[in-house]
Protein backbone atom coordinates (compact mmCIF):
# COMPACT_ATOMS: atom_id res chain seq x y z
CA UNK A 1 0.00 0.00 0.00
CA UNK A 2 1.35 3.54 -0.76
CA UNK A 3 1.98 5.53 1.91
CA UNK A 4 0.80 8.90 2.72
CA UNK A 5 4.29 10.17 2.75
CA UNK A 6 4.37 9.22 -1.05
CA UNK A 7 0.70 9.67 -2.33
CA UNK A 8 0.61 13.12 -1.60
CA UNK A 9 3.71 14.35 -3.02
CA UNK A 10 2.72 11.53 -6.06
CA UNK A 11 -0.44 13.66 -6.30
CA UNK A 12 1.42 16.76 -6.67
CA UNK A 13 4.02 16.17 -9.14
CA UNK A 14 0.76 14.20 -11.30
CA UNK A 15 -0.68 17.45 -11.45
CA UNK A 16 2.40 19.47 -12.08
CA UNK A 17 3.18 17.32 -14.74
CA UNK A 18 0.05 17.91 -16.40
CA UNK A 19 0.63 21.52 -16.38
CA UNK A 20 4.00 20.88 -18.43
CA UNK A 21 2.17 18.45 -20.76
CA UNK A 22 -0.21 21.51 -21.28
CA UNK A 23 2.11 24.03 -21.63
CA UNK A 24 5.31 22.38 -23.21
CA UNK A 25 3.05 20.17 -25.79
CA UNK A 26 -0.26 21.55 -26.02
CA UNK A 27 0.27 25.12 -26.02
CA UNK A 28 3.24 25.24 -28.91
CA UNK A 29 0.40 23.05 -31.06
CA UNK A 30 2.59 20.68 -31.79
CA UNK A 31 0.60 18.09 -34.32
CA UNK A 32 3.43 15.66 -34.68
CA UNK A 33 2.06 12.70 -32.74
CA UNK A 34 5.76 11.35 -32.08
CA UNK A 35 6.29 14.61 -30.02
CA UNK A 36 3.29 14.40 -27.91
CA UNK A 37 2.78 10.73 -27.12
CA UNK A 38 6.97 11.31 -26.60
CA UNK A 39 6.30 14.06 -24.27
CA UNK A 40 3.71 12.19 -22.46
CA UNK A 41 5.99 9.25 -22.00
CA UNK A 42 8.98 11.25 -20.63
CA UNK A 43 6.65 12.52 -18.09
CA UNK A 44 5.09 10.09 -17.03
CA UNK A 45 8.33 7.68 -16.39
CA UNK A 46 10.07 10.71 -15.08
CA UNK A 47 7.42 10.93 -12.59
CA UNK A 48 7.38 7.56 -11.71
CA UNK A 49 11.33 7.37 -11.47
CA UNK A 50 11.03 10.48 -9.01
CA UNK A 51 8.43 8.32 -6.80
CA UNK A 52 11.03 5.16 -7.15
CA UNK A 53 13.25 8.44 -5.46
CA UNK A 54 11.29 8.80 -2.88
CA UNK A 55 9.99 4.98 -1.90
CA UNK A 56 13.63 4.17 -1.80
CA UNK A 57 14.93 6.63 0.60
CA UNK A 58 12.19 6.53 2.81
CA UNK A 59 12.76 2.16 2.85
CA UNK A 60 10.25 0.96 0.66
CA UNK A 61 11.90 -0.32 -1.83
CA UNK A 62 15.42 -1.68 -1.83
CA UNK A 63 18.35 -2.78 -4.17
CA UNK A 64 20.69 -1.46 -6.71
CA UNK A 65 17.98 -0.96 -9.24
CA UNK A 66 15.82 1.23 -7.67
CA UNK A 67 18.69 3.17 -6.53
CA UNK A 68 19.87 3.76 -9.72
CA UNK A 69 16.33 4.88 -11.22
CA UNK A 70 15.95 6.81 -7.65
CA UNK A 71 19.23 8.75 -9.00
CA UNK A 72 17.40 9.44 -12.29
CA UNK A 73 14.22 10.73 -10.81
CA UNK A 74 15.80 12.68 -7.97
CA UNK A 75 18.00 14.41 -10.68
CA UNK A 76 14.47 15.06 -13.38
CA UNK A 77 13.01 16.52 -9.99
CA UNK A 78 16.07 19.51 -11.13
CA UNK A 79 14.93 19.67 -14.62
CA UNK A 80 11.16 19.51 -13.30
CA UNK A 81 11.73 22.64 -11.36
CA UNK A 82 13.28 24.51 -13.54
CA UNK A 83 10.68 23.83 -16.20
CA UNK A 84 8.17 24.86 -14.31
CA UNK A 85 9.91 28.37 -13.77
CA UNK A 86 10.43 28.26 -17.31
CA UNK A 87 6.98 27.91 -18.32
CA UNK A 88 6.13 30.91 -15.82
CA UNK A 89 8.22 32.99 -18.22
CA UNK A 90 6.80 32.11 -21.37
CA UNK A 91 3.32 32.24 -19.46
CA UNK A 92 4.18 35.76 -18.73
CA UNK A 93 5.15 36.49 -22.49
CA UNK A 94 2.17 34.76 -23.40
CA UNK A 95 -0.28 36.97 -21.29
CA UNK A 96 1.30 40.33 -22.85
CA UNK A 97 0.87 39.29 -26.13
CA UNK A 98 -2.98 38.41 -24.93
CA UNK A 99 -2.55 42.43 -23.66
CA UNK A 100 -1.28 43.86 -26.77
CA UNK A 101 -4.10 41.73 -28.34
CA UNK A 102 -1.78 39.84 -30.69
CA UNK A 103 -3.75 36.52 -31.93
CA UNK A 104 -3.53 33.40 -30.98
CA UNK A 105 -1.65 32.08 -33.96
CA UNK A 106 0.88 35.04 -32.38
CA UNK A 107 0.74 33.45 -28.80
CA UNK A 108 1.43 29.97 -30.15
CA UNK A 109 4.64 30.86 -32.34
CA UNK A 110 5.77 32.34 -29.01
CA UNK A 111 5.11 29.15 -27.40
CA UNK A 112 6.83 27.03 -30.37
CA UNK A 113 10.00 29.16 -30.05
CA UNK A 114 10.54 29.87 -26.03
CA UNK A 115 9.46 25.95 -25.53
CA UNK A 116 12.92 24.70 -26.74
CA UNK A 117 14.71 27.67 -25.10
CA UNK A 118 13.18 26.30 -21.96
CA UNK A 119 13.72 22.69 -22.20
CA UNK A 120 17.20 23.59 -23.09
CA UNK A 121 18.09 26.05 -20.29
CA UNK A 122 16.63 23.60 -17.80
CA UNK A 123 18.59 20.98 -19.00
CA UNK A 124 21.88 23.16 -19.09
CA UNK A 125 21.42 24.49 -15.80
CA UNK A 126 20.85 20.93 -13.96
CA UNK A 127 23.65 19.42 -15.83
CA UNK A 128 25.85 22.39 -14.04
CA UNK A 129 23.89 21.07 -11.10
CA UNK A 130 25.04 18.38 -10.46
CA UNK A 131 28.45 19.09 -11.46
CA UNK A 132 28.83 21.82 -8.79
CA UNK A 133 27.44 19.27 -6.46
CA UNK A 134 30.40 17.16 -7.23
CA UNK A 135 33.14 19.77 -6.44
CA UNK A 136 33.41 19.65 -2.37
CA UNK A 137 35.96 22.39 -1.51
CA UNK A 138 37.44 24.01 1.58
CA UNK A 139 36.15 27.25 2.64
CA UNK A 140 39.13 28.84 5.23
CA UNK A 141 37.28 31.49 7.32
CA UNK A 142 39.02 33.85 10.08
CA UNK A 143 36.68 34.34 12.80
CA UNK A 144 37.63 37.08 15.35
CA UNK A 145 36.84 36.84 19.07
CA UNK A 146 37.17 39.29 21.97
CA UNK A 147 39.16 38.38 24.58
CA UNK A 148 40.36 35.48 22.92
CA UNK A 149 43.63 33.76 25.19
CA UNK A 150 46.23 33.97 22.95
CA UNK A 151 46.72 30.02 23.69
CA UNK A 152 43.54 29.69 21.03
CA UNK A 153 45.64 32.59 18.86
CA UNK A 154 45.13 30.06 15.21
CA UNK A 155 43.13 27.92 16.78
CA UNK A 156 41.51 25.60 13.62
CA UNK A 157 37.74 24.16 13.76
CA UNK A 158 36.56 21.90 11.21
CA UNK A 159 32.87 22.21 10.44
CA UNK A 160 30.83 19.26 8.33
CA UNK A 161 27.63 19.15 7.82
CA UNK A 162 24.81 17.82 5.69
CA UNK A 163 26.55 14.65 3.94
CA UNK A 164 23.10 13.33 3.17
CA UNK A 165 24.69 10.26 1.98
CA UNK A 166 22.57 7.14 1.49
CA UNK A 167 20.41 6.70 -1.12
CA UNK A 168 22.15 8.89 -3.62
CA UNK A 169 25.64 9.39 -2.57
CA UNK A 170 27.71 6.90 -0.21
CA UNK A 171 30.85 6.38 0.92
CA UNK A 172 32.32 8.33 -1.48
CA UNK A 173 31.21 11.19 -0.59
CA UNK A 174 32.15 10.78 3.07
CA UNK A 175 35.51 9.37 2.54
CA UNK A 176 36.27 13.18 -0.49
CA UNK A 177 34.83 14.55 2.86
CA UNK A 178 37.26 12.57 5.15
CA UNK A 179 40.24 13.72 3.23
CA UNK A 180 39.53 17.51 2.62
CA UNK A 181 39.20 17.99 6.39
CA UNK A 182 42.53 15.69 7.47
CA UNK A 183 44.26 17.78 5.10
CA UNK A 184 43.41 20.93 6.31
CA UNK A 185 44.88 19.83 9.67
CA UNK A 186 41.42 21.17 12.23
CA UNK A 187 42.76 21.33 15.94
CA UNK A 188 39.13 19.82 16.57
CA UNK A 189 36.18 18.60 14.08
CA UNK A 190 32.49 19.73 14.52
CA UNK A 191 29.88 17.49 12.64
CA UNK A 192 26.72 19.57 12.53
CA UNK A 193 24.02 17.06 11.59
CA UNK A 194 22.22 15.69 8.65
CA UNK A 195 25.25 13.01 7.89
CA UNK A 196 22.74 10.30 5.91
CA UNK A 197 19.28 10.18 5.22
CA UNK A 198 17.59 6.99 5.44
CA UNK A 199 18.57 3.92 8.35
CA UNK A 200 21.12 2.47 9.85
CA UNK A 201 19.41 -0.91 8.32
CA UNK A 202 19.85 0.35 4.98
CA UNK A 203 23.15 2.50 5.00
CA UNK A 204 25.07 2.03 7.89
CA UNK A 205 28.31 1.19 5.78
CA UNK A 206 28.25 4.89 4.26
CA UNK A 207 29.73 6.23 7.37
CA UNK A 208 32.15 3.88 7.35
CA UNK A 209 35.25 6.08 6.40
CA UNK A 210 34.31 8.66 9.36
CA UNK A 211 36.25 6.01 11.22
CA UNK A 212 39.75 7.83 9.85
CA UNK A 213 38.29 11.00 11.17
CA UNK A 214 40.55 12.37 13.53
CA UNK A 215 41.59 15.67 15.19
CA UNK A 216 44.23 16.11 18.57
CA UNK A 217 41.01 17.52 20.24
CA UNK A 218 38.65 15.13 19.44
CA UNK A 219 35.48 14.77 17.07
CA UNK A 220 32.07 15.83 18.11
CA UNK A 221 28.14 15.23 16.81
CA UNK A 222 25.65 16.48 17.04
CA UNK A 223 21.70 15.81 15.14
CA UNK A 224 20.13 17.03 12.32
CA UNK A 225 16.64 16.84 11.23
CA UNK A 226 17.01 13.78 8.87
CA UNK A 227 18.88 11.49 11.62
CA UNK A 228 14.86 11.84 12.87
CA UNK A 229 12.97 11.82 9.55
CA UNK A 230 14.36 8.74 8.81
CA UNK A 231 13.14 7.39 12.47
CA UNK A 232 16.52 6.00 13.55
CA UNK A 233 18.36 8.55 15.29
CA UNK A 234 19.32 6.22 18.06
CA UNK A 235 20.63 4.06 15.68
CA UNK A 236 22.73 6.69 14.47
CA UNK A 237 24.25 7.90 17.37
CA UNK A 238 25.12 4.63 17.84
CA UNK A 239 26.96 3.85 14.79
CA UNK A 240 28.54 7.25 15.48
CA UNK A 241 29.81 5.80 18.32
CA UNK A 242 31.24 2.99 17.03
CA UNK A 243 33.16 4.90 14.61
CA UNK A 244 35.04 6.60 16.93
CA UNK A 245 33.38 10.35 17.37
CA UNK A 246 31.50 11.37 20.49
CA UNK A 247 27.80 12.59 20.47
CA UNK A 248 27.25 15.98 22.37
CA UNK A 249 23.49 15.25 23.32
CA UNK A 250 22.63 18.32 24.68
CA UNK A 251 25.75 17.69 26.67
CA UNK A 252 29.42 19.91 26.81
CA UNK A 253 33.18 19.46 26.82
CA UNK A 254 36.13 20.69 28.13
CA UNK A 255 39.40 21.29 25.87
CA UNK A 256 42.30 22.37 27.89
CA UNK A 257 45.17 23.85 25.58
CA UNK A 258 48.22 24.86 27.94
CA UNK A 259 45.34 25.41 31.08
CA UNK A 260 42.99 27.32 28.58
CA UNK A 261 39.91 25.93 28.78
CA UNK A 262 37.71 25.67 25.18
CA UNK A 263 34.13 24.60 26.30
CA UNK A 264 32.17 22.65 23.08
CA UNK A 265 28.50 22.71 23.52
CA UNK A 266 26.42 20.20 21.24
CA UNK A 267 22.26 20.85 21.58
CA UNK A 268 20.12 17.93 20.01
CA UNK A 269 17.74 19.02 16.77
CA UNK A 270 14.53 20.35 17.30
CA UNK A 271 12.98 17.60 14.76
CA UNK A 272 13.06 14.97 17.37
CA UNK A 273 9.51 17.26 18.56
CA UNK A 274 8.35 16.40 15.41
CA UNK A 275 8.25 12.83 14.83
CA UNK A 276 7.31 9.88 17.14
CA UNK A 277 9.75 9.00 19.41
CA UNK A 278 10.08 5.20 20.93
CA UNK A 279 9.51 4.37 24.48
CA UNK A 280 13.34 3.01 24.02
CA UNK A 281 14.95 6.08 22.68
CA UNK A 282 17.56 8.50 24.99
CA UNK A 283 15.62 11.19 26.23
CA UNK A 284 18.86 13.51 25.28
CA UNK A 285 17.92 13.07 21.76
CA UNK A 286 14.86 15.23 22.56
CA UNK A 287 16.76 18.97 22.84
CA UNK A 288 17.28 20.65 25.56
CA UNK A 289 19.29 23.61 25.10
CA UNK A 290 19.30 24.58 28.50
CA UNK A 291 20.66 20.87 29.55
CA UNK A 292 23.06 21.60 26.64
CA UNK A 293 24.96 25.29 28.01
CA UNK A 294 24.42 24.31 31.74
CA UNK A 295 27.90 23.95 32.77
CA UNK A 296 29.54 27.08 29.99
CA UNK A 297 31.51 29.28 31.95
CA UNK A 298 30.62 32.60 30.13
CA UNK A 299 33.76 33.90 31.51
CA UNK A 300 35.73 30.87 29.13
CA UNK A 301 35.63 30.68 25.33
CA UNK A 302 32.80 28.64 24.13
CA UNK A 303 31.45 26.90 20.55
CA UNK A 304 28.05 25.87 20.55
CA UNK A 305 27.06 23.19 17.61
CA UNK A 306 23.86 23.40 16.66
CA UNK A 307 22.53 21.70 13.46
CA UNK A 308 19.72 24.82 12.62
CA UNK A 309 21.32 28.12 12.78
CA UNK A 310 17.87 29.69 14.32
CA UNK A 311 18.71 28.16 17.66
CA UNK A 312 21.36 31.93 17.67
CA UNK A 313 17.70 33.33 18.58
CA UNK A 314 16.91 32.32 21.75
CA UNK A 315 17.88 34.05 24.79
CA UNK A 316 20.16 31.31 26.53
CA UNK A 317 22.51 31.12 23.81
CA UNK A 318 23.56 34.93 24.64
CA UNK A 319 23.48 34.30 28.32
CA UNK A 320 25.60 31.78 28.24
CA UNK A 321 28.57 33.75 26.65
CA UNK A 322 28.61 31.43 23.78
CA UNK A 323 31.29 32.88 21.46
CA UNK A 324 30.63 30.78 17.98
CA UNK A 325 28.11 29.15 16.86
CA UNK A 326 28.29 26.70 14.15
CA UNK A 327 25.62 25.37 12.05
CA UNK A 328 24.19 23.91 9.31
CA UNK A 329 20.82 22.49 7.70
CA UNK A 330 20.21 25.19 4.86
CA UNK A 331 22.86 24.27 2.53
CA UNK A 332 22.91 27.76 1.04
CA UNK A 333 20.05 27.55 -0.15
CA UNK A 334 21.14 24.68 -1.99
CA UNK A 335 19.41 25.69 -5.72
CA UNK A 336 18.87 29.27 -6.58
CA UNK A 337 16.27 30.56 -6.64
CA UNK A 338 16.00 29.12 -3.62
CA UNK A 339 19.20 30.90 -2.39
CA UNK A 340 16.97 33.99 -2.07
CA UNK A 341 13.61 32.15 -0.35
CA UNK A 342 16.05 30.48 2.32
CA UNK A 343 16.63 33.00 4.68
CA UNK A 344 12.61 33.84 4.94
CA UNK A 345 12.79 31.46 7.42
CA UNK A 346 16.42 31.54 8.67
CA UNK A 347 18.29 34.09 10.39
CA UNK A 348 21.61 33.34 8.28
CA UNK A 349 22.15 31.04 5.44
CA UNK A 350 25.69 30.50 4.87
CA UNK A 351 28.53 32.16 6.43
CA UNK A 352 29.97 34.13 8.48
CA UNK A 353 27.41 36.43 10.66
CA UNK A 354 26.34 37.89 14.30
CA UNK A 355 22.78 36.28 15.63
CA UNK A 356 21.10 38.31 18.23
CA UNK A 357 24.66 39.09 19.65
CA UNK A 358 26.18 35.81 19.02
CA UNK A 359 28.90 35.39 16.39
CA UNK A 360 27.79 32.04 14.19
CA UNK A 361 28.90 30.46 11.56
CA UNK A 362 26.69 28.77 8.26
CA UNK A 363 28.35 26.46 6.52
CA UNK A 364 26.55 25.07 3.07
CA UNK A 365 27.40 21.33 3.76
CA UNK A 366 28.82 18.79 1.85
CA UNK A 367 26.18 17.04 0.13
CA UNK A 368 22.50 17.66 -1.05
CA UNK A 369 19.03 16.91 -0.71
CA UNK A 370 16.51 15.83 -3.03
CA UNK A 371 17.96 16.77 -6.31
CA UNK A 372 21.72 15.94 -6.35
CA UNK A 373 21.96 19.38 -7.79
CA UNK A 374 23.85 22.42 -6.33
CA UNK A 375 23.03 26.16 -8.20
CA UNK A 376 24.87 29.05 -6.93
CA UNK A 377 25.49 27.30 -3.64
CA UNK A 378 28.62 25.41 -4.04
CA UNK A 379 29.40 22.45 -1.05
CA UNK A 380 32.23 22.63 1.59
CA UNK A 381 33.90 21.64 4.32
CA UNK A 382 34.19 24.49 6.23
CA UNK A 383 38.06 25.15 8.33
CA UNK A 384 36.87 28.38 10.93
CA UNK A 385 40.67 29.68 12.29
CA UNK A 386 39.78 31.50 15.86
CA UNK A 387 41.84 34.67 16.58
CA UNK A 388 41.43 37.84 18.78
CA UNK A 389 39.30 39.98 17.74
Amino acid sequence: MVSLALLVPLVILGLFGLLLYRRLVRAPGYTSLAVRVGGVLVLIAMTAAIFVGMAYQLGGLDGRLPRLIGIVGMTWLAVFFYLLLGILVGAIGALGLRIARRDEEARRTWHRRSVPVIVATSLVITAYGVLEAQRVGVSEVEVRVTGLPAALEGYRVAVVSDLHVGPIRGADLTAQAVRLTTEAEPDVILLAGDLTDGTTAQFAQVLDPLADLSAPDGVYAVTGNHEYYAGDAEGWVARWRELGLEPLLNASTTIDRDGIRLQIAGVSDAAAEEVPMTETSDPDLLPRLDAALAEVDPGQPSILIAHRPGVGEDPLVRAAGVDLMVSGHTHGGQIWPFTLLVPLVNPTIAGLDVIDGTTAYTTRGVGTWGPPTRVLAPPEVSVLTLTVG
